[in-house]
């Protein structure tokens, strides 16, 4: 007998939760996002020629609404500039932007599924008289999801075995994932197709 497609094996590589190397196999961005981001750029560079990297972290913030617990940190944002120079890249700010603009989307979304996991998981901790963490987005957002996590909701059939290879992939060689971190897993599910 043959074994079910579970037809999520496309999802994992689309973009821009799996990004190719940007260039001649890079992504389209779908139309009304480039028109926002060229829309943003093109605010942002009335006064200047170009975007620097240090005013990115208040770029995310203001125009993208990220709230700033969850704005990479400046070493992060490096990868956006042209090499060797401070200027963002025109290609990287599409492309990275519009990955940011989705998860502004959505961020409601990740908070209630992301509180759903701490919810089993404080459901588990509880039966074994752990402590409880706090509910409050902020807090919550802070969390890690580490391996030991995963193990303790497939002991109680909360998850799939399968879950630890994918918490795996989506921490990027990291024994946890964040926030962020659980985006990017959600959208290589395809849990945001646009």
């Amino acid at each position: 007998m043959r074994r079910k497609r579970s037809g999520l094996e496309g999802t994992a590589f689309e973009p821009p939760f799996y990004t190719p190397i940007i260039g001649s196999h890079a992504y389209k961005i779908p139309e009304d996002a480039e028109t926002e981001l060229l829309e943003i750029y093109t605010k942002l560079t009335e006064e200047k020629p170009d975007i620097e990297v240090a005013d990115l972290q208040l770029i995310l913030e203001t125009e993208f609404q990220i709230p700033a617990e969850l704005v990479p940190s400046m070493q992060e944002l490096t990868s956006w500039a042209i090499e060797g120079t401070d200027v963002v890249d025109f290609e990287k700010w599409l492309y990275n932007g519009y990955f940011w603009l989705l998860f502004s989307k959505y961020i409601e979304d990740i908070d209630m599924l992301w509180q759903d996991v701490w919810t089993a998981l404080d459901s588990v901790s509880a039966k074994k008289g752990e402590e409880k963490f706090q509910r409050d987005k902020g807090a919550l957002r802070s969390r890690k999801l580490y391996l030991s996590d995963v193990k303790k909701l497939i002991e109680v059939g909360k998850l799939d075995a399968s879950a630890v290879g994918m918490l795996q992939t989506a921490g990027n060689g990291k024994v946890y994932i964040g926030y962020v971190d659980f985006f990017v897993l959600l959208g290589r599910l395809g849990v945001f197709k646009t």
